[in-house]
């Protein structure tokens, strides 16, 4: 028979991230537009909005580009003073540009400045082609980390984020992008926090405007297209927090970093993160254990589990645990035997594994006997 058991807990909302193509702004009555805010050490969405519509990335695109440049760099592929050559079709790439001049060897440094600050195209060719063979076969590695991260709305044609049909991602997925940027490459996440950068005696601002707000963020990447909208992928830490903020399809400059900036204070101000499970201790106390040396067992959570929630609704949140007992021994210690679902008031859920407190053995031949008998005479 199947077993659920709520549990009153604190909450846990699951959830809530750029660089122009072109400086044109346009305003479009129906494109949509999205926000997505996430609390990543919790897997908080604390708030979304067309979070999983396909859109435009536009230079958001270049997140997966330096994802790419920097595990090149983790694996030891590349070092920051390794130079790429700049071809014909890098020199000549058109919107944003680091200008960088054909024939010339760049440093992997100085590239990815130009990625991440100025969002030179010309600068995404270089590296597409030095680390793909060329923009074609660098979109194929870009699309096979896509299925890696769990970026299930997402298509990548180029390097650079210019506009194409068959190019398309979601603001969950950037959330998801920004989020392995920050935890897989810790070394170089600052460079998308840099406000401004000079090469070839041109120097050029970072678009993101917040970086000098006093607002937190350590990386952010902008993006726009007339198609697509302004977007900005940002994440920012207060108080040991971090949050991820993406705002995509916003109607110029100010709506998107006044959007995103309302979405880090309001969060930041009015949430809490929340302790709802303890690794170790008990979530179920004493599921019947079928054929076990021991007649039950406790089911518990193998990590904590936490949640980002607001401190005007802490109590709004129901745990649920899942589970068919008895359970039959032999039993490990890490063995599946439920899940814990998590739900929260805007009915976002989030599923954790129950496993064994303690590894059960299975009970000798005798215990084995007697209980098949008692189940058959319907006393078990």
């Amino acid at each position: 028979m199947k077993y659920f058991v709520t549990l009153l807990a604190f909450l846990l909302p699951v959830a809530v991230v750029a660089q122009e193509i072109s400086a044109t702004a346009a305003t479009s009555p129906t494109r949509p537009q999205a926000l997505f805010v996430l609390h990543p050490q919790t897997g908080t969405v604390v708030e979304t909005i067309n979070g999983d519509v396909r859109m435009g990335p536009a230079s958001l695109t270049k997140m997966m580009t330096l994802y790419l440049l920097f595990d090149a760099l983790k694996a030891g592929d590349l070092t920051l003073s390794t130079t790429i050559p700049v071809s014909e079709k890098a020199w000549r790439a058109g919107g944003s540009k680091m200008f960088i001049e054909v024939g010339k060897q760049i440093p992997v440094a100085d590239l990815i400045r130009g990625i991440a600050i100025v969002s030179g195209n010309d600068a995404c060719i270089a590296v597409a082609e030095h680390l793909g063979g060329t923009e074609e076969g660098f979109a194929q590695l870009m699309n096979k980390k896509a299925a890696e991260l769990g970026m299930t709305g997402s298509h990548f044609v180029n390097a650079s984020g210019l506009p194409d049909p068959n190019q398309y991602t979601t603001a969950h997925d950037m959330a998801r992008l920004l989020t392995a940027i920050f935890r897989d490459f810790p070394a170089y996440k600052h460079f998308m926090a840099e406000q401004e950068f000079t090469f070839n005696n041109i120097r050029q601002q970072n678009r993101n405007r917040l970086l000098g707000m006093n607002v937190g963020i350590d990386a952010s990447k902008t993006g726009h297209t007339e198609d697509s909208g302004f977007h900005l992928a940002s994440t920012a830490t207060q108080n040991g927090d971090r949050l991820v903020v993406v705002v995509m399809g916003a109607s110029g400059f100010a709506e998107r970093e006044g959007r995103t900036l309302q979405a880090f204070r309001n969060t930041f101000a009015l949430y809490t993160p929340k302790v709802v499970a303890t690794a170790g201790e008990p979530v179920v106390r004493d599921v019947p254990v079928w054929h076990g040396a021991a007649n039950s067992v406790n089911l518990t959570v193998a990590e904590d589990v936490a949640a980002y929630v607001s401190k005007a609704n802490v109590e709004g949140v129901k745990v649920e645990a899942k589970y068919n007992a008895p359970l039959s021994a032999p039993l490990a210690a890490d063995q599946p035997s439920g899940e814990l679902v998590v739900t929260l008031p805007n009915g976002e859920t989030q599923t954790y594994g129950l496993i064994p407190a303690q590894p059960v053995e299975q009970a000798g031949f005798f215990k084995r006997w007697w209980q098949s008998l008692l189940r058959l005479v319907g006393l078990w």
